[in-house]
């Protein structure tokens, strides 16, 4: 029964490191839900502010680029990226993911502005992509 066991732990073990790189491998991939970049509209300090973005480096990606999108505020809020074409409203406690075909991206681009097309006095935020 030992050398059974043996076997089957061994088994066991090996399915896990493959399950666990595969894992890994997906996640760098961009295929694990994680998003590109994440944007969550909040009140500061009075004003309403589209709140996230960062850089992200689209030299060689063949994906699209994914933005997670929250909106924590208490009516709809327009999500615009005039660059990529993006023009959604994001409903009061909506969370969303939005997908952008890598042929939407504007290439001469690298400053994409993120802002509220319905309310234009709310502060807009910065999305910056290299290549």
């Amino acid at each position: 029964m030992t050398e059974k066991s043996n076997i089957y732990t061994r088994a066991v073990r090996s399915v896990v490191v493959v399950l666990a790189l595969f894992a890994a491998g997906c996640a760098e991939l961009g295929y694990g839900g994680g998003a590109d970049a994440t944007f969550t509209a909040v009140e500061e300090g009075g004003s309403k502010v589209w709140k996230g973005g960062g850089t992200v480096d689209l030299k060689g990606r063949t994906r699209p680029l994914t933005l997670k999108v929250v909106n924590t505020l208490g009516a709809d809020h327009g999500f615009s990226i005039d660059s990529m074409k993006v023009s959604e409203v994001i409903k009061a406690g909506e969370e969303r993911t939005i997908t952008v075909p890598l042929e939407n991206i504007d290439p001469m681009v690298s400053e994409h502005r993120v802002y509220c097309q319905l309310h234009p006095k709310h502060v807009p935020a910065t999305l910056v992509t290299t290549r």
